[in-house]
């Protein structure tokens, strides 16, 4: 009887690890969801380390449309970290967004891409490792420097206007652009902020011959969100900003709640504000089907309403503002960072760089 009973338990045990281990093998298959009409569905599980401002808001409204025309797909999104996504034995999504620096080895979660890819050379560089195509660029914002209105009181911008949809209405560029106003900010307390990595790279390319005003001691050391709430709050008169955030702010000022301001646009765009896109390895086929739509022409043309720029060389969004400046400057000259480089790496490089230990395109060239 004993003998029995232990058999029986031992059957038990065995029966939950199989159950187990079935479960865990279809948590990395593509998952399969009965519909109410009794067809099955797949869910396409989208998982997200981090995005330049108005991606989210964009992929959400693409992710509709995709599921519209594929009615047998849905889509289900979540944020998680970079480290979440990477931990020892974690199930793996089928499709993972992320921003350069976000996972160092892509070899682990990825399979290569393949096939026409619509994208720009530059941008599709920038998602390379070791010769394979790993990650698959969306969209892409840069650095601008924001100059308070109060340094150049006899030429303060007022905010333009908004729309009834809150987007600023378009001015006519300026028939000469200033350039940045060294004396001016160098008499305030606080003259310039910026983070690290790219910011400064870009910030080098529209500073003076003369240098550069007074530095804070926590210069290139805060986070873009942090340097952003410094300039939002006036503690600093210049700023390297996104161009996602300079979006917000000028939307901000544009209602009332701001102040009046310039932007500079660099002559050429260094960044790292690149959204990219991977598959995993036991993702269904329509994990790639949608990252071609999401790099489509109808997709991207909506990148638009969130001040974000196209991937695709055969597409303009903007036709005036600084987001067209922007688009320009891109045109002529586009470097974006690996996407795989430790964030260190990148950082070290660049203040080299800003504090005129090597030049820009010595500072620029490990990083591609």
């Amino acid at each position: 009887m004993k003998h029995l009973r232990r058999l029986m338990i031992l059957f038990s045990l065995a029966l939950v690890v199989l159950v187990m281990c079935a479960a865990r093998s279809a948590m990395h298959r593509s998952v399969r969801v009965p519909a109410l009409e009794g067809d099955a569905r797949t869910l396409l599980r989208i998982w997200i380390t981090g995005s330049p401002g108005g991606a989210q808001a964009w992929l959400t409204g693409q992710l509709r449309q995709w599921e519209k025309r594929h009615p047998g797909t849905m889509t289900y999104l979540r944020a998680v970290s970079p480290e979440e996504l990477t931990a020892q034995g974690s199930v793996l999504p089928d499709v993972v967004l992320f921003m350069p620096s976000d996972l160092d080895d892509p070899t682990r979660l990825f399979t290569p891409l393949s096939g026409t890819l619509d994208a720009r050379e530059e941008l599709l560089r920038a998602g390379r490792w070791r010769g394979e195509q790993y990650g698959l660029p969306l969209c892409w914002g840069a650095w601008v420097l924001a100059i308070d209105g109060a340094l150049e009181p006899g030429s303060a911008a007022t905010p333009a206007p908004t729309t009834l949809l809150g987007r600023p209405v378009a001015t006519a560029a300026p028939s000469t652009v200033p350039g940045y106003p060294l004396s001016a900010a160098s008499e305030t307390a606080c003259a310039l902020q910026s983070p690290g990595g790219t910011a400064l790279l870009s910030l080098l390319t529209l500073l003076p011959a003369a240098g550069h005003p007074p530095l804070p001691q926590d210069f290139a050391q805060l986070s873009p969100t942090e340097v952003y709430r410094a300039w939002q709050s006036r503690q600093c008169a210049t700023a390297m900003l996104t161009t996602g955030q300079a979006v917000a702010f000028t939307a901000l000022a544009g209602s009332g709640h701001g102040f009046p301001f310039r932007l500079m646009t660099p002559p050429e765009v260094i960044t790292d504000q690149v959204w990219f896109a991977g598959v995993t390895p036991d993702a269904p086929p329509e994990a790639a089907a949608l990252l071609s739509f999401l790099t489509s022409r109808e997709a991207q043309e909506a990148l638009a309403a969130q001040g974000l720029h196209t991937v695709r060389d055969d597409l303009t969004l903007y036709a005036s503002g600084f987001s067209a400046e922007v688009e320009a400057a891109a045109s002529l000259a586009l470097s974006a960072v690996n996407a795989f480089l430790p964030a260190r790496q990148v950082l070290d490089a660049a203040w080299q760089a800003f504090s005129g230990g090597s030049s820009l395109s010595q500072a620029l060239l490990p990083l591609m």
